[in-house]
């Protein structure tokens, strides 16, 4: 009979002690986490309507405790932060915005620094220019610089004598010094040359329509204005005098031949001065 009280007694000691450590464990664990459940308590109003009254340490209890923390505190200030472009703007007024974790700003600068890096390739591509642009003619070596030509002029003396005078006019060089030579006495001489009495006897209105040499002879291709001139027989013999002399003044020209309108004529107008063949110095 003593034997078998005994074996009753032994789990009942057992039970016992369980629940002792189940106690302490509950105790400890209230103890860690009192803060969060007397702020649950204290939320939900458990304890007051089954008891009537929240116990002291309910009523004390943080309810900031109770809240997650982030990593990082809040900012005061409302601000959004625009993460596709790394940039920080401010928010609408009234609005709280929680801040980014330190991965996420970390993130933010790595963009930044990579579109700033875009940014300076993209600046420094676009300061490289090409060499030559394609609306961009090349210059050539003669553009840029000067060349002496020389010109001739006709002067009318008071009696009214016609004479020759040649002048030196410094011009742009280019690839057709000839044309350039021509087209100049056709517009007449400068305001410094008219000042020593020249002036171009070639008729108004004409026009060089080409100009070509082979083998010594320069073909100039006038347009119809040149056949007909305002001082008659005088006038016609001045201006073939300064296109003549002005062209053979070229080392490579020996004589001139004279086109009408592309056509070969052996006389100029109705004063019957010949142009049939090229005509050199010697003519006049």
């Amino acid at each position: 009979m003593s034997e078998k009280k005994n074996n009753n007694k032994k789990p009942t000691g057992l039970g016992f002690a369980l629940w002792i450590l189940a106690a302490l464990i509950i105790l400890v664990l209230f103890l860690i986490n009192q803060n969060r459940i007397s702020t649950n308590l204290k939320a939900t109003g458990f304890l007051k309507k089954t008891m009537g009254e929240n116990p002291e340490f309910v009523e004390k209890s943080d309810e900031s405790s109770a809240i997650e923390k982030n990593d990082v505190q809040p900012i005061v200030e409302p601000r959004t932060v625009e993460i596709d472009l790394g940039v920080e703007s401010s928010g609408s007024e009234g609005q709280n915005v929680r801040p980014q974790s330190k991965s996420a700003v970390e993130s933010i600068e790595q963009k930044r620094s990579t579109q700033k890096n875009l940014e300076s390739e993209k600046i420094a591509v676009e300061k490289k220019e090409p060499a030559v642009k394609k609306d961009t003619v090349v210059k050539t070596d003669a553009q840029g610089k000067t060349m002496k030509i020389k010109l001739y002029f006709m002067t009318i003396s008071s009696s009214g004598s016609v004479s020759r005078r040649e002048i030196t006019r410094v011009m742009k060089k280019s690839d057709s010094p000839l044309v350039d030579a021509i087209n100049a006495i056709i517009r007449g001489p400068s305001i410094e040359e008219e000042k020593t009495g020249c002036r171009t006897l070639v008729s108004s209105g004409t026009k060089l329509i080409g100009a070509s040499v082979r083998n010594g002879t320069a073909v100039l291709n006038f347009s119809g204005e040149f056949e007909f001139n305002q001082y008659g027989s005088e006038g016609l013999i001045g201006q073939l005098q300064q296109v003549v002399f002005t062209a053979t003044a070229f080392n490579t020209v020996k004589n001139v031949q004279i086109l009408i309108d592309g056509e070969k004529k052996e006389y100029l107008g109705s004063e019957g001065v010949w142009i049939g063949t090229p005509l050199t110095r010697n003519n006049f």
